[in-house]
């Protein structure tokens, strides 16, 4: 089975709480987190990272109401057959065996899409909990289909490492679901493309002497940034999709080039910052 659909035990938590009165975290164990143990196990390690008395606390302050538009959501779409057919899709553009699993679950403060290991395996982890509608998921699972291809040849490092795996899986999801807008796959809106296209040579120019950094938190500003902290949202994801898509139209490289490649061609063509490369694409 790839597609996994935790999030129904989940709602069966849920439903336990609503009608008794035992202790949360015991009813959490009994009907989710006992049925799928490792998927989320690695998903509190690998994307959070807190004490198991943190899960605890977090799961006894969870109210059943708060899940209301979630509980819609999931009983209108079919995820199950979302998610098979964006992994077709996927392989159609990227074939990779073993198909990568997916987890469709609600969790905690986790990323809407990641990539983690369960058993050795690199997966993929949707986390349901904040998304409006499902129009994202297919986008997302593409995206983390990417990392979870590439992984299987490097993890990434560095900042500029990182904007390379992102995008990578900009451009797996535009070639997967070449019938969404671009700023589908970027997850962004529409304005905030034009906005980043209008500064990409100054903002690629901002993060050339960065590229090297394994400094977490500029990474993270970079890839992940929000405006408050005078970084465009999801402007690192951009900037690394422009850069693959002018590799990868070079004919140098494809989907497996290492991120150290792709990088050393830019550098020796001056393609960071460069005005050409700053066009609508």
């Amino acid at each position: 089975m790839s597609a996994h659909l935790l999030y129904q035990d989940f709602f069966r938590f849920l439903e336990a709480l609503s009608a008794g009165s035992e202790d949360p975290w015991v009813l959490y164990q009994r009907h989710y987190l006992g049925k799928h143990e490792a998927a989320l196990r690695a998903w509190w390690d690998q994307c959070l990272g807190l004490p198991e008395d943190s899960w605890a606390d977090r799961v006894r302050r969870v109210r059943p109401p708060e899940y209301g538009l979630l509980s819609l959501l999931v009983q209108q779409t079919d995820l199950g057959g979302v998610s098979r057919d964006a992994l077709d899709r996927c392989q159609a553009v990227l074939p990779l065996t073993p198909e990568p699993e997916v987890y469709l679950m609600v969790g905690f403060f986790s990323p809407d899409g990641f990539a983690f290991e369960v058993s050795g395996r690199w997966t993929i982890g949707i986390g349901l909990e904040r998304l409006a509608s499902a129009r994202p998921v297919p986008i997302l699972i593409a995206h983390e289909y990417a990392h979870c291809y590439r992984r299987r040849f490097a993890r990434p490092r560095t900042l500029g490492e990182r904007l390379v795996e992102e995008g990578f899986a900009v451009e797996l999801s535009s070639r997967a679901f070449p019938e969404r807008p671009e700023a589908e796959h970027l997850l962004m809106r529409p304005g905030q493309v034009a906005a980043i296209r209008d500064y990409e040579p100054a903002l690629w120019r901002a993060v050339q002497a960065h590229l090297e950094s394994e400094d977490e938190t500029i990474v993270a500003r970079i890839v992940y940034g929000r405006a408050s902290d005078g970084w465009p949202s999801r402007a690192g994801p951009y900037l690394g999709w422009r850069l693959v898509r002018a590799f990868l139209g070079t004919g140098a490289g494809g989907f497996e080039a290492p991120a150290s490649h792709l990088l050393a061609w830019a550098a020796e063509t001056s393609s960071l910052a460069c005005d050409e490369h700053a066009s609508a694409v």
